[in-house]
């Protein structure tokens, strides 16, 4: 032990053990604290020197912008409707004698659904047909008339001829020649009101044939037939009722195939437009319009498993009440997983961005509107950048500008960063299997594809089995 150290513990055990000292206790309590204050004496004069020392730089967890090909898509909400769809309706007034289909069956074109009591309508027919007879037949005595009213006019019109040369040879009387020129005019007068006869009596039987023709249609209508081919709905009306000409009896639906309609807005129509002359891209004819694919998702679906293509643009453009475009697309759906009336999404691509930077949105520092990153240079010194970002899916972001490949961006410890200052950069870097199925699988063309789920077939009875 240095020799101030031993100097002032022994001045101090001389002083406390004195002849002073009252007790062996005493002191050795009195030099129990002589010695901690000795040794703390001693401490401070040799310690280190109060100088301050900067902390170290935090650590920060850095990663970089993940580079990939990225579909920018226009997104809308859509409801289905099936392609074909009809209301059979009776045209003609009568008892429903039959009903020929269950509820649920699928039936053919020109298939018997009902059959409606025929016996005034077969009378009609018969009617009509006596009528088309007796047309024909007035015809027959028409012509008759004018041949009879032709031979009169040829006989009376010699007459006139030869009273005529008489009366140049004064071999006739005036009175002779008045009358055989009477009979002449009043001949003639006969002979064309017999071809107009004939003419009414045609009109007749072109009358009484079209009576024929309507009474075999009306006949023909007491068959109620499918007018498309599809799955048929319950009927609407029961065995032994009337029902009138036009009362709806039931409907047929086809939908193998389905529409999906739906709106855009007026600022995705000019970003669409955007898009393409950023291109360099030719407005689009009506069949290149049918050409662009559409894909479609339920709300219970992963992705968008439906794929179809654009079927109709508004001609009419833009609604000025709504300021939306009404589109239509058209989908294959022959395994009846879309089933008509239902609200879907629908996605239409507009073009693909070979080298799409995709950062986490966690990385973001938003201030006052505007969005920032933290980015770390080379010398790990924090730099505060906006940034313009694009959609957003599951968790991550795509950077519009501001953002240059490789460049390392802070992801965790934005507390810690500060702008200016230097940090301890720890990289993690991200992958393309880090990154959501929105971005990682993204065919430019993707194939049609229908998911293993289907609409469930009804029974016999009509109703849905389940």
């Amino acid at each position: 032990m240095d020799s101030p150290f031993l100097a002032s513990f022994v001045h101090a055990f001389r002083s406390g053990c004195g002849r002073n000292a009252s007790s062996p206790k005493q002191i050795i309590r009195k030099l129990a604290s002589l010695l901690v204050i000795s040794l703390a004496t001693h401490a401070g004069c040799e310690g280190p020197s109060n100088e301050y020392v900067p902390p170290p730089p935090p650590d920060v967890t850095v990663t970089t912008a993940v580079q990939r090909p990225v579909t920018d898509f226009i997104e809308a909400n859509g409801e289905t409707e099936a392609a074909e769809r009809a209301v059979v309706r009776s045209r003609v007034r009568g008892f429903i004698e039959a009903i020929d289909f269950e509820p649920g069956q699928v039936v053919e074109r020109d298939r018997l659904l009902y059959k409606i009591g025929d016996e005034e309508y077969v009378a009609a027919v018969n009617s009509a047909t006596a009528e088309l007879a007796a047309a024909a037949a007035q015809i027959a005595v028409q012509q008759s008339n004018v041949l009879v009213a032709q031979a009169e006019a040829n006989r009376s019109e010699r007459e006139w001829e030869r009273q005529s040369t008489l009366m140049d040879q004064q071999a006739t009387s005036k009175t002779e020649f008045d009358q055989a020129l009477s009979a002449k005019e009043t001949a003639t007068a006969l002979l064309a009101a017999a071809k107009s006869a004939v003419e009414l009596a045609e009109a007749n039987q072109q009358r009484a044939n079209a009576n024929l023709d309507k009474a075999r249609l009306d006949l023909g209508y007491t068959s109620v037939v499918a007018p498309i081919s599809g799955r048929i709905s319950r009927t609407d009306v029961k065995l032994g009722n009337l029902v009138e000409n036009g009362a709806d009896l039931t409907e047929i639906t086809d939908s193998e195939r389905v529409f999906v309609n739906f709106t855009i807005s007026d600022r995705q129509v000019l970003e669409f437009q955007k898009v393409r002359e950023r291109e360099g891209l030719e407005p689009l004819t009506r069949e290149q319009w049918s050409l662009i694919p559409i894909f479609a998702r339920r709300e219970t679906d992963d992705g968008f498993p439906f794929s179809g293509t654009l079927d109709y643009v508004a001609q009419t453009g833009i609604d000025v009440t709504t300021g939306t475009l009404a589109m239509r697309g058209v989908f294959d759906n022959s395994r009846r997983a879309l089933a008509p009336g239902l609200f879907v999404r629908v996605r239409m691509p507009l073009a693909t961005r070979p080298a799409a930077l995709l950062i986490p949105a966690r990385a973001v520092v938003r201030d006052r509107g505007a969005a920032f990153l933290l980015i770390v240079d080379d010398e790990n010194r924090v730099q505060r950048r906006e940034v313009r970002l694009g959609r957003q899916d599951q968790g991550w972001l795509i950077v519009e500008e501001g953002l240059q490949p490789g460049e390392r961006l802070v992801l965790e410890g934005l507390q810690r960063a500060r702008p200016g200052g230097v940090v301890n950069p720890i990289e993690k870097l991200a992958t393309d299997a880090d990154l959501p199925a929105e971005f990682r699988d993204q065919p430019s063309q993707p194939e049609p594809s229908q998911p293993e789920t289907s609409q469930p077939e009804p029974s016999e009875s009509g109703e849905a089995s389940s």
